[in-house]
């Protein structure tokens, strides 16, 4: 699926969404040649600390994060990334404006030909919002050299949706890499919960096989193929 000169943007609303949304398919795209950037919109854990944002014992969980994608990171083979603190679960309170320019900045910079972000099926605003900004910067104008759009899943944001559920057209085979994966989401120790819930390690391995039950492999994740566009 990935060429030698691919550049691949994944745009995460914080720090842990990347690995869990395609944390295998950047494995395999970094294995396949591509270059992997990873652009955080937010921070990922303010929102624990209601009205105290800026104390120190926020700052420190807010940093805490920020090693523990570092980390992860590293794992995947990603040394391109970008951290902005944009406060968690109030994406909905700035000018979308903010986080679009973030993006057209990064993408000017790195110059992506494929982008991978949130879905607009979830229950986080972050995500939704991140989704939407993404859309927007990555118009199809002349220079722009953004050609295939693909959203991803977030194990524990998009399975309480009421009724709109994600619905993914594009499977990638992740078994190599699903091991590692896992490697990488420990990483985020903090952010891990306890089964049944999503976000845990025995969560993230059901959604693998259960997309893979849907496209006939042992362990997937799922995309959906937002935009593409192929030039002569």
């Amino acid at each position: 699926m990935f060429k030698k000169n691919d550049k691949i943007l994944v745009i995460a609303a914080h720090p842990d969404d990347e690995v869990i949304g395609c944390g295998g398919t950047i494995l395999k795209a970094i294995n396949e040649g591509a270059k992997v950037s990873v652009l955080f919109l937010g921070e990922g854990v303010s929102t624990r600390f209601p009205n105290h944002e800026k104390s120190k014992e926020c700052l420190k969980a807010i940093k805490f994060r920020e090693i523990s994608a570092i980390n992860c990171l590293k794992i995947l083979g990603i040394k391109d990334y970008v951290f902005n603190r944009h406060l968690c679960t109030k994406f909905d309170t700035y000018p979308i404006i903010d986080f679009v320019r973030l993006i057209e900045k990064k993408i000017k910079i790195f110059k992506p030909n494929i982008v991978f972000t949130h879905n607009d099926s979830e229950v986080n605003i972050d995500h939704i919002i991140a989704n939407r900004a993404t859309e927007i910067a990555c118009r199809p104008l002349i220079n722009n050299t953004v050609k295939s759009v693909y959203t991803f899943e977030a194990v524990c944001s998009g399975n309480f949706k009421f009724e709109k559920k994600f619905n993914p057209n594009l499977y990638i085979d992740i078994k190599k890499y699903f091991k590692k994966k896992i490697i990488a989401l420990k990483c985020y120790r903090d952010e891990i919960k306890v089964y049944p819930f999503p976000r845990s390690i025995q969560g993230v391995e059901i959604q693998a096989k259960y997309r893979g039950l849907q496209s006939g492999l042992e362990y997937s994740e799922a995309f959906k193929i937002e935009r593409k566009i192929i030039q002569s």
